[in-house]
């Protein structure tokens, strides 16, 4: 383009008012705001932030606001009592002087060195578990030992504080040991139930056991504890004066405590299931519904010794319904039933 060319351009520019460099410049500038303004919100750090910030800005859902009511109220409540029972148990019951007996695990071997030399249950109860728990924290679940090293520390505390307390026992003249280990088995029942509600533990030999069942998955860690367990309590024979007398005690209190443990954790929710090979479902299945309020579920089957087809009906009652349910079977011929015990009951069950 011509000087004249580009003089008479920007003659005719002035008289108009307008300023063409100028304006080009400013869309110029604009557009490379905006394409910087694009890159800058794909780039993976700044998308990163922006959902992190929608995130952080999003309300919590009904469910998380439960999990976080349970996490920080709940869940340490449930731990303090726990712990508070426990150091009840050992102070009133396991030291008793009319009682004095080992139940298992690390417990047992505070309460037989206590016997013997007065060293607390509570100091040798913290000291075994310390290295246990940092073992736990690192190849177990870190949230389990977080919780089980406050159990630990909190029942521990507690018997110590018990003790210089001098806090009443289980005892005098008209103490019935097999009585106060019953008592010290139920109350114990009650601690491990909330424990487990609460996803921590007692620490000691269910640490040991959950370490065990960790490189021997195939076997039940039930087994490991009862095993741990029954060693420490066959011990306390040669530790104790009165011969077989706390081995004795040290099962009843044990058997107490798994009993309570258990109607606590299933008790309430198991259940009776039925299941049913019949020639009349239809017949059967609202005979049930209408009189025990339960469903019935129907499957197709077939009974291979005479080919012939049949049906098979499931159902789950209460325990309190078995006599009713067995009374409505009986009126039906060619019926045949096999019960199973659930251990607990999930979703919608009346």
């Amino acid at each position: 383009m011509s000087s004249e060319t580009q003089q008479n351009e920007i003659t005719e520019a002035a008289e108009n008012g307008q300023t063409p460099q100028a304006e080009v410049t400013e869309q110029t500038v604009q557009q490379e705001v905006a394409a910087a303004t694009a890159v800058a919100e794909q780039s993976p750090v700044v998308g990163a932030k922006k959902a992190k910030a929608k995130k952080e800005k999003a309300p919590l859902t009904r469910e998380q606001k439960k999990k976080l009511v349970r996490n920080i109220v709940i869940v340490p409540i449930m731990i303090l009592v726990a712990s508070f029972i426990r150091s009840l148990c050992v102070q009133v019951f396991m030291t008793s002087p009319e009682l004095n007996f080992a139940p298992g695990g690390v417990t047992g071997i505070g309460t037989m060195i206590q016997y013997k030399y007065g060293f607390s249950t509570g100091y040798t109860n913290i000291l075994i578990n310390i290295p246990l728990l940092i073992i736990a924290f690192i190849f177990l679940n870190k949230g389990f030992a977080i919780k089980t090293a406050c159990a630990v520390g909190l029942s521990s505390g507690g018997m110590v504080l018990m003790e210089k307390l001098n806090f009443p026992q289980y005892s005098g003249p008209n103490v019935e040991p097999v009585l106060g280990a019953i008592a010290c088995g139920v109350l114990g029942g009650i601690a491990v139930a909330i424990m487990i509600r609460a996803g921590a533990s007692n620490g000691g030999t269910d640490i040991i056991a959950a370490l065990i069942q960790r490189k021997y998955q195939a076997a039940g860690i039930t087994w490991f504890i009862m095993g741990l367990d029954a060693i420490v309590v066959l011990a306390s024979y040669f530790v104790y004066d009165n011969g077989m007398t706390p081995v004795f005690m040290s099962f009843t209190q044990q058997f107490s405590s798994a009993m309570m443990g258990d109607v606590i954790l299933t008790g309430f929710k198991s259940a009776i299931k039925y299941e049913i090979i019949t020639d009349s479902p239809e017949e059967l299945s609202a005979e049930l519904i209408a009189k025990l309020r339960h469903s019935v579920t129907k499957i197709d089957a077939m009974g291979m010794y005479a080919h012939s087809n049949k049906a098979l009906l499931i159902c789950v009652i209460h325990k309190r319904q078995v006599s009713e349910f067995n009374k409505i079977l009986k009126k039906y011929d060619n019926t045949f039933a096999y019960v199973t015990s659930t251990s607990e009951v999930l979703g919608k069950f009346n």
